[in-house]
């Protein structure tokens, strides 16, 4: 088995054509988004373009609602797998090694030999997650993970019962919430804290769905001493004040609420089931804890008009906390899209590269992409201001030690995009002998050039990397440097 992760990499098919010559697989599967959904055609097309005889599968939230028009519009796949993957992909890999047909696969739309459609029934939810075998960690280069300091995912739960209408979430996982043993969970993340990480992103659409459990996996992790970071997402009527003093001692640093709107008109119509001052208690509370917070908001929901934009965007500045203004997007399979008419809202365009919440891609009769561009745009420029302002601080010499530690850190990670994204120490990163300085130094000579920078500044960049271990430094007998990732 082979894994390859195309999200950083500058060009994904040159990648890909390298790895179906060296591994030749009989079965290759992708997942993705509606965003990058064209750029997951195009891979699956040079895999069956480079690989006639190869099985191409496709998942991911999209395909699972559209799976009949993915399959016709897009010839080269031969399987779409709906909904929860791991049993599915397993079953479709086994048929094809014992030369069987796909009939009776629970949760796959295929491709028959004669070129018919099949959609077989879905799968059902899965009960016991405890014993899905844990992600196959040894097929990553951990050590890029490891180099952004953003920490590694893991899932607790599974399951939303709420109804939001701009949400798949509950189609995608089930209403019904399925939890691992919070034992189990901190099995895990003691798993990962000795593969080196110092953070952890809790991937559950809702944490906090039984609080017992939430709770019992705090104490858990506080009663092994367990030294790490993490972060989580939760709604703002399922938390109090012992379970947030319970998630900061055991390590809690950001929880992300979707607030949604500041209408309570709104959030009552969209079905989100809290109201504005829910929001503002828990942010106080979730504040008051010692946890950092970063509220989400959507402009363009059903019912919203220039007076409620304007009521979202100062409920949103007065809570005092992080916020995100997101365009409403309508995702395949959500039900803004799915009864778009009922809920008088036009869909603007079906270019998915465009479903990143850059354009507005929805219009009602009160609001036009006029004035959603309008409110995110005033909301971006705030954003670069602020980066602006740290840069002419940084010019003047008065940079809070905060400040400065933000700053470095946003460029850190635009020096790995690269260093990682264009393979620029696969490329560069052996060195002749003969220079007489450090191992370091000679490293960051050689990646200056390519990476444009001086050689101080790949330096400064390196260091961390090298010093945790990250990147392996290593001189042969004549004394050719040779440096990999780890």
């Amino acid at each position: 088995m082979h894994l390859e992760d195309l999200q950083l990499c500058r060009s994904p098919l040159t990648r890909l054509g390298e790895a179906l010559h060296r591994y030749k697989p009989a079965v290759a599967g992708i997942t993705s988004f509606s965003i990058n959904l064209p750029t997951a055609s195009k891979i699956l097309q040079k895999v069956k373009r480079l690989s006639p005889g190869t099985v191409t599968v496709w998942g991911g939230p999209h395909v699972s609602f559209d799976d009949q028009d993915i399959l016709r519009r897009h010839p080269w796949v031969d399987v779409v797998i709906r909904g929860e993957g791991e049993e599915t992909l397993a079953e479709v890999v086994e048929r094809f090694r014992q030369g069987k047909s796909f009939d009776g696969v629970l949760g796959i739309t295929w491709r028959g030999i004669d070129g018919h459609l099949q959609a077989n029934p879905s799968r059902p939810f899965r009960e016991d997650l405890d014993h899905l075998p844990r992600p196959a960690w040894h097929l990553l280069k951990l050590s890029q993970y490891r180099a952004f300091g953003d920490g590694a995912s893991l899932m607790t739960s599974r399951g939303c019962p709420h109804r939001c209408v701009f949400c798949v979430g509950r189609k995608m996982i089930g209403a019904k919430g399925r939890f691992r043993k919070p034992e189990a969970v901190v099995d895990e993340m003691e798993a990962l804290v000795q593969l080196g990480f110092a953070r952890l992103r809790i991937e559950d659409d809702l944490f906090t769905f039984r609080r017992e459990r939430a709770l019992a996996i705090c104490k858990e992790m506080d009663r092994r001493e367990l030294a790490i970071r993490w972060r989580a997402y939760s709604r703002v009527d399922t938390i109090d004040a012992e379970l947030l003093q319970w998630m900061k001692r055991s390590g809690c640093e950001r929880v992300l609420y979707g607030a949604e709107s500041g209408s309570p008109e709104i959030l009552k119509k969209i079905r989100k089931g809290i109201t504005p001052e829910q929001t503002r208690r828990a942010v106080e509370m979730t504040r008051e804890a010692g946890i950092g917070v970063l509220a989400s908001f959507i402009l363009g929901l059903p019912g919203e008009t220039p007076q409620s934009l304007r009521q979202t965007i100062e409920f949103a500045k007065s809570l005092q906390v992080p916020y995100s203004l997101n365009l409403l997007t309508p995702y395949v399979g959500t039900e803004v899209r799915e009864k778009a008419a009922e809920w008088e809202i036009e869909v603007l365009s079906e270019d998915w590269r465009q479903y990143g919440q850059g354009h507005p891609l929805t219009s009602t009769s009160t609001v036009t992409p006029w004035h959603l561009s309008r409110a995110v745009g005033k909301y971006r420029k705030g954003l670069r201001k602020y980066v602006e302002d740290l840069l002419e601080k940084e010019r003047q010499g008065i940079l809070t030690k905060k400040d400065s530690e933000e700053l470095e850190q946003n460029r850190h990670r635009a020096f790995l995009r690269r260093l990682i994204g264009e393979e620029i120490l696969e490329r560069y990163g052996n060195v002749p002998a003969g220079s007489g300085k450090s191992k370091l130094e000679e490293l960051a000579k050689s990646l200056a050039h390519p990476l444009r920078m001086t050689a101080g500044e790949v330096e400064k960049h390196l260091d961390p990397l090298v010093s945790g271990e990250n990147i392996y430094l290593e001189r042969d007998q004549i004394g050719n440097l040779r440096c990999e990732w780890a």
